[in-house]
């Protein structure tokens, strides 16, 4: 029997969430919370401008982006791969921490990990993945991926300080977190005779 097709829009929502090249800029400015920026280009061409928006200037909650940055200030950004109006949009929270980019790179979708359950909420598990950067938690199970045929509390799947092995679905740079599938790994509990309406 072969496997069901991909939905396009989930297929379209992930490779959006794929991490994207990151290029050098120059802060040039401010417009409200974003930070604009032109590209350094080496070779000495007239340099593409871009844009920061708010939410992808820093992990940290900042008042203002130039409590972050100054004008003339050279960082890393990560291109997000939309073009509006002309700019090119980056996203520094992506490169912020260097350590934690470089984790989250090495993981690969469908890759199985291990780690610890730091805590269980309503909403989902948050899991320290071996081998993250100290001080950082980067694993997050939603209550869909913990088991098949659902669950009434996270809590009755898991709980804090247990290992768990877990199948990695995506790595987010921009989140700093790696979305992990606890169910991807076990049997599908559905009668294999059943049939999807």
């Amino acid at each position: 029997m072969s496997e069901p097709a991909p939905d396009p829009r989930l297929q379209s929502l992930i490779n959006q969430l794929r991490p994207g090249v990151v290029r050098t800029v120059k802060v040039t400015g401010f417009d409200g919370e974003d930070v604009l920026v032109q590209l350094v280009d080496a070779g000495g061409e007239e340099a593409e401008i871009g844009r920061i928006s708010g939410h992808e200037v820093s992990m940290r909650r900042v008042g203002h982006a130039s409590e972050l940055f100054e004008v003339g200030q050279e960082i890393n950004a990560e291109e997000i791969g939309c073009r509006h109006e002309g700019e090119l949009r980056l996203s520094a929270k992506a490169c912020e921490i260097p350590a934690l980019r470089s984790f989250l790179l090495s993981l690969e979708p469908g890759q199985v990990v291990t780690g610890t359950v730091a805590a269980v909420h309503d909403f989902g598990v948050f899991v320290h993945i071996d081998g993250e950067p100290n001080g950082l938690c980067t694993g997050f199970i939603r209550v869909p991926d913990l088991k098949w045929g659902g669950t009434s509390h996270p809590s009755e799947t898991v709980e804090a300080g247990q290992r768990i092995a877990a199948e990695v679905v995506i790595a987010e740079t921009r989140s700093g977190q790696a979305m992990l599938s606890l169910k991807a790994l076990q049997e599908d509990g559905r009668d294999p005779g059943a049939t999807c309406r």
